[in-house]
This record gives structure tokens, C-alpha cells and sequence, in this order.
């Protein structure tokens, strides 16, 4: 591996180094959840607790993202499911329907995992990937996004 600061003037410094196996690697805490990407949508609890540590995996053979929308309520977020299933990506139609928006682990190649504290607001949000399919569709024309709540 590389490590390189790209935020220098001129030759970046860097460094390289290798990574072995530790011989005792850490165990991760146990999850609350565990919310799983797979071709071509999520599996998993639909509803999270805010301050809940959740487990993202992608158990698919494709890189996905997870990402979120909050909306104002729910059928603004079956509204926004229904454009992200239509092709929908953008625009003023997308923009009235979402508060916020992020991500929990975007992207994730297959086989990945992480773990993090959910610490977004109780709501109510679309889960969704983002990423294209060979012929160009994004996973979300194909169903892979859902509606999730975030309760205290």
C-alpha cells in the first residue's frame, strides 16, 4: 500500500508500507441490527434506534451504496420511492420531497462490512443504492430502495 498527502504543495510526501493478518484480530462489538445489500434491494429491521449501533454488510456479489433520504412524512417517502423506481434522480420533484440526506456506508464492495452508531434524527427515510448496472440503470429502477423509521 500507498499513503499519500494529497493536500501538500507540489510532490506529495508519502509512504509505503504492508499489511499483514494480526494474529488476534479485535472482535466488534454485537450489533443491534444488521441491515444487509443484496441484488437488487435491503434486507433486515425497518425500523432503527437512534443511538443503536447497526451492522451494514453487503452480502451481494455487486458493489452497493446505502444511502438515505429523510422525508417529512410517509407518503412523501412513498411519493420518492415511486420516482426512484421511475428513473428519477434529480430535480424539483426529488428536492420538495427530502429534508436531509447522507449515508450510512456508501459504496461497499461485496463481501464488505461496517459498523456505526445510528445517530440521525427519528424519522421517517428511504434507503437506497445508488449504482449503476452494467447497462447504466441505477439499482433503484431495479426496487433496491425501501422506506425505513428511526424511532428514539
Amino acid at each position: 500500500y500507498i499513503a499519500l498527502d494529497t493536500n501538500s504543495n507540489g510532490t506529495p510526501p508519502h509512504a509505503v508500507f504492508t499489511v499483514t493478518a494480526s494474529p488476534a484480530p479485535a472482535s466488534l462489538p454485537t450489533p443491534g441490527a444488521t441491515i444487509a445489500s443484496i441484488e437488487f434491494g435491503f434486507t433486515g429491521p425497518k425500523t432503527l434506534h437512534d443511538g443503536e449501533l447497526v451492522r451494514f454488510v453487503n452480502d451481494g456479489y455487486l458493489v452497493h451504496m446505502d444511502v438515505w433520504a429523510k422525508t417529512k412524512n410517509m407518503a412523501d417517502a412513498k411519493e420518492l420511492v415511486k420516482l426512484l423506481r421511475g428513473g428519477v434522480q434529480g430535480g424539483k420533484k426529488l428536492n420538495k420531497l427530502i429534508t436531509a440526506e447522507g449515508g450510512f456506508a456508501n459504496p461497499m464492495s461485496s463481501g464488505g462490512m461496517l459498523q456505526e452508531t445510528i445517530t440521525e434524527s427519528p424519522g421517517i427515510y428511504v434507503q437506497a443504492c445508488f449504482m449503476d448496472t452494467q447497462d447504466g440503470r441505477p439499482h433503484t429502477e431495479l426496487g433496491m430502495e425501501r422506506i425505513i423509521r428511526i424511532v428514539k
